[in-house]
């Protein structure tokens, strides 16, 4: 027992555990370990201060390092867990649909973590520590804000863009999730880099940055309950949730077995005024090769005054889309024909759309893809109208993009409409993420969201981004609302990425103005660091 005691003593001695953190060992360890702990402010753990907690102590990491090469590859650590961690799931999409066995997938993933994630972070982080020119403040304050911003930018482009791993994700939940009506999603990291940067300085005994950080946490507190909407007239809608197997939803031979079970749902439902919405891809044909169904579904809505919202795919000469179209209201076959129908404007990577397809394709059959040929729609369509009403469209893997959703809404939209086929991530923890996801664009657009999936989570939620209804994942259900559409906009849906803009401007000119003043090791701010 002796002999135990002694061991624990030497291990938790301050002095050595400082040592060996300080080791290369230690720091790269430390890194990683910090990246695995940020991954429980995302759902399903939402422990959001955790996430506040790991990158404030990474922050304090990157101090004690002396070369941009250090920093380099500590952020791609941190960033790499901590992306890596988040999207296991793909191995479940790898390997139950596209056959890829583990050995295989959980190296692509690494690969995707590393390249696709962490990457950019780790290549402007160690731009941050050169500009910084030795300035502990001005590196975290400053350019390594800048930093992160722009590197979640370029993930959210590259490739077509895969954002799905944003730290402000792990916000959902915090009182930092008061500000996204005023700056958005991408305003949130800002903030985050920002307030962690704080605390870590005043950790390090920087005091002049404590009430940065306090700032910062008191506005998000007092900016709770501030509205830029108000409701309307309550709206009958029903979600159809059909659960739908993935392997027969694009089966031509169980075409109508599959609109079947979304029309014994639906049929008891029809009635004046009410809205029933159906997920995305619901009615598994094209819009041209299928006028003859789609003009019967529309003549027995009409007769029962109710509307119908689908998901179904439409096609040209030259064009496959992944679309949204209404029917209920239409005349005749003639405006069937001219149907206006919204198109998918952000396409999953090596699902929906293959980059760089000349040259991959014929490389093998792994690029080969079903499903795989979409053209991404217009960025800037009209709004759905629905008995007076306009909503906000967005189909699926949409939801993760900030910009996208947004350059939609107006003053006079009334909510968000989201239809999903989560079917893809099976039993995994990616349904509650991309659930999580979406709250946060309803906080940014201050918009109601009523989001239908063919097998989960189809869910109700309200501007405030709380889900006030849903069904359980993986069951046939229809969730029956009294929705309360909204009119209004948020400060963000009008202004958009201006503010975080001048923002990033700001923190630019004040990293180049103190980085360039005349620099002593421990000096600055040295009247405000106790002895």
């Amino acid at each position: 027992m002796a002999t135990l005691i002694l061991f624990l003593h030497q291990i938790f001695d301050g002095a050595r555990l400082m040592s060996m953190v300080k080791s290369k060992a230690g720091l790269f360890l430390s890194s990683a370990l910090l990246g695995a702990l940020c991954t429980f402010g995302y759902a399903p753990f939402s422990i959001w201060p955790l996430t506040v907690c790991a990158l404030v102590f990474f922050m304090m990491l990157l101090t004690t390092v002396k070369s941009a090469k250090a920093v380099f590859y500590l952020t791609l650590t941190f960033f790499t867990v901590n992306s890596f961690i988040n999207i296991t799931w793909l191995e479940h999409v790898m390997n139950d649909f596209g056959q890829i066995p583990d050995i295989i997938s959980y190296p692509c993933i690494v690969m995707v973590a590393i390249l696709y994630i962490a990457l950019p972070y780790a290549l402007t982080g160690a731009l941050a520590y050169k500009l910084s020119k030795g300035r502990t403040a001005t590196m975290l304050m400053c350019f390594t804000p800048v930093a992160y911003v722009l590197s979640d930018f370029f993930t959210g482009w590259f490739l077509t863009g895969f954002p799905w791993t944003y730290l402000g994700y792990a916000l959902t939940d915090s009182p930092f999730k008061n500000y996204a009506p005023f700056i958005g999603l991408r305003g949130i990291n800002a903030l985050l880099y920002i307030f962690s940067g704080a605390i870590a300085l005043t950790a390090l005994r920087r005091f002049l940055f404590m009430p940065v950080a306090a700032i910062l946490l008191v506005g998000a507190i007092l900016t709770e309950g501030i509205s830029f909407v108000k409701e309307k007239q309550s709206v009958s809608v029903y979600l159809i949730q059909a659960n739908i197997d993935q392997k027969d939803r694009h089966n031509p031979y169980l075409g109508e077995k599959v609109i079947g079970t979304y029309w014994d749902l639906t049929k008891d439902l029809l009635d004046k005024d009410n809205v029933i919405i159906w997920s995305e891809g619901a009615i598994p044909y094209y819009i041209q090769n299928s006028y003859e169904l789609l003009s019967g579904i529309n003549e027995v809505f009409k007769s029962k005054g109710s509307t119908l919202l689908t998901g179904i795919q439409s096609r040209d000469e030259h064009n496959i889309n992944n679309s949204i179209i209404t029917l209920g209201k239409l005349k005749d076959v003639n405006e069937l024909i001219h149907i206006r129908h919204y198109d998918k404007r952000e396409l999953v990577p090596f699902g929906e759309v293959i980059p760089f397809k000349e040259l991959l394709r014929p490389l093998g059959s792994v690029f080969d893809i079903p499903m795989s040929s979409f053209t991404r729609g217009s960025f800037i369509q009209e709004p759905i109208e629905i008995n007076g009403l306009l909503y906000t469209p967005a189909i699926c893997f949409e939801a993760i993009f900030p910009e996208t959703v947004a350059a939609i809404d107006s003053e006079k939209t009334s909510g968000i409409i989201m239809v999903s086929n989560d079917t893809w991530f099976g039993p995994t923890k990616a349904p509650v993420q991309h659930l999580n996801i979406a709250r946060m664009r309803a906080m940014e657009l201050s918009k109601p969201m009523l989001r239908a999936t063919n097998s989960g989570i189809t869910a109700y939620i309200d501007e405030k981004g709380n889900v006030v209804s849903s069904l359980e994942t993986d069951i046939e259900g229809v969730l029956k609302l009294d929705f309360k559409p909204v009119e209004g906009q948020s400060i963000y849906s009008k202004v958009h990425n201006i503010p975080l803009y001048i923002l990033l401007l700001l923190l630019t000119a004040l990293g180049f103005y103190t980085s360039r003043k005349e620099y002593k090791e421990g000096s600055d701010l040295s009247s405000l660091v106790r002895p």
